[in-house]
């Protein structure tokens, strides 16, 4: 059981702060640090498994115990801030990015994805035991990091979404055919987690697809009762898959706002399961109505922490003044990851590039800012926080 301050959690966003080697950065280290003063919990980056399943060239790693000592330093961040920190394991399977040199795709299929990648490997049963090891072995190492708890990634059309999904798993075994055949091998890979390590467990989850064929809610109400038996600590109820409908899974500002938790209620209702619920939860009065909706649950912040790194903070009275709106557009924080420069913000340009605070000026001087944007409103606080007149 999640044992936390509060009921929110930092979710996992990528960042793209790594230097290819998939090693903790100082700049890991700044940038959650400024996350982790408020909320319950922070759960890092998706980690990758093996340097051959990279999703970004500059993805942090928990393959191998040399990493161990820089994942010390992030939980020892995190922790110092307050919160608790929760390692989040995924394997991307047909998803890992063929741009990388080395990379290797796997699935429950040998199509690849409609919307282009690279054609992947039907997984037979080695393939599936190598799989389970690597989780196993991810778990042992974030344990010996001292994290506090761990994610699966079971949702968004990565691996082992590939498996529950009747719209990719187009096996004729065991693996294969009718719910109970198709999440074998995801639950067989929870059931190798929990037994090899003893801390609190959550499963991110798509409560749909929203794809013709995909799954639905139906079935991952039965999925949450699984887990439950499981004595999984939490589900966490996202939605969409990063193949065939990706503005869910980044919930941008073109998709309605509230299916999310609607599905996460359904499937708490359904199923018993504790669930965290996330998706666009970005403003202070709707995130208190939500606790009050999900209480005993959990919610999940993501880009809202990333334009206001104390959005949580004044949720709870903690910290004054207006919260720095989160614009839901995906372009600096998607774009910057995308274009190689890293996790960046719209609204917040001291994303990816957090130091200590500005210290005043030597000398006080006269300055005039010349134009009215997000830019020059930025640079006018800038100039005046150090001491600089208008």
């Amino acid at each position: 059981m999640l044992n936390l301050r509060n009921p929110y959690i930092f979710a996992p966003i990528k960042t793209g702060y790594s230097d290819g080697d998939g090693l903790v950065s100082p700049r890991h280290l700044t940038y959650y640090q400024k996350r982790s003063r408020h909320v319950g919990a922070v759960i890092p980056e998706p980690f990758y498994l093996d340097p051959r399943l990279r999703e970004l060239p500059t993805q942090m790693g928990i393959d191998v115990n040399d990493k161990i000592p820089g994942l010390m330093s992030l939980v020892e961040t995190i922790h110092a801030g307050g919160a608790a920190a929760i390692a989040h394991l995924n394997h991307p399977g047909r998803m890992a990015n063929p741009r990388i040199p080395g990379n290797v795709f796997l699935s429950a299929t040998d199509r690849a994805c409609e919307a282009g990648g690279a054609q992947p490997v039907r997984m037979d049963e080695r393939d599936m035991d190598e799989v389970v090891d690597l989780f196993v072995a991810a778990a042992r190492i974030a344990v010996r990091s001292g994290f506090d708890a761990l994610e699966l990634q079971l949702g968004h059309g990565y691996l082992l979404a590939q498996f529950l999904s009747p719209l990719v798993n187009d096996r004729s075994d065991r693996n294969g055919g009718d719910f109970a055949g198709r999440s074998s091998f995801p639950l067989r890979v929870v059931d190798a987690v929990q037994e090899a390590v003893d801390v609190p467990l959550l499963v991110r989850v798509s409560g749909a697809e929203m794809v013709a064929g995909g799954i639905e809610l139906d079935e991952t109400v039965l999925l949450a009762r699984e887990l439950k038996s499981r004595d999984v600590a939490a589900v966490h109820v996202s939605a969409g898959t990063v193949c065939n409908t990706p503005p869910w899974f980044f919930q941008h500002m073109f998709v309605p706002v509230g299916k999310t938790w609607d599905m996460a209620e359904q499937i708490h209702r359904k199923s018993g399961a504790t669930v965290v619920a996330v998706g666009r939860i970005d403003d202070p009065a709707k995130a208190r109505q939500l606790e009050e909706r999900f209480a005993g649950g959990y919610l999940a912040v993501g880009r809202a922490l990333v334009a206001d790194p104390d959005f949580v903070g004044k949720i709870l009275g903690q910290v004054d003044g207006p919260v720095r709106p989160c614009l839901a557009c995906a372009e600096g924080c998607l774009g910057g990851v995308r274009s190689g420069r890293g996790l960046q913000c719209l609204v917040n340009p001291e994303v990816g590039r957090e130091g200590p605070p500005n210290e005043p000026a030597a000398a006080s001087r006269h300055v005039a800012v010349v134009g009215g944007g997000l830019a020059g409103l930025q640079a006018a606080i800038t100039l005046y926080d150090r001491g600089g007149r208008q």
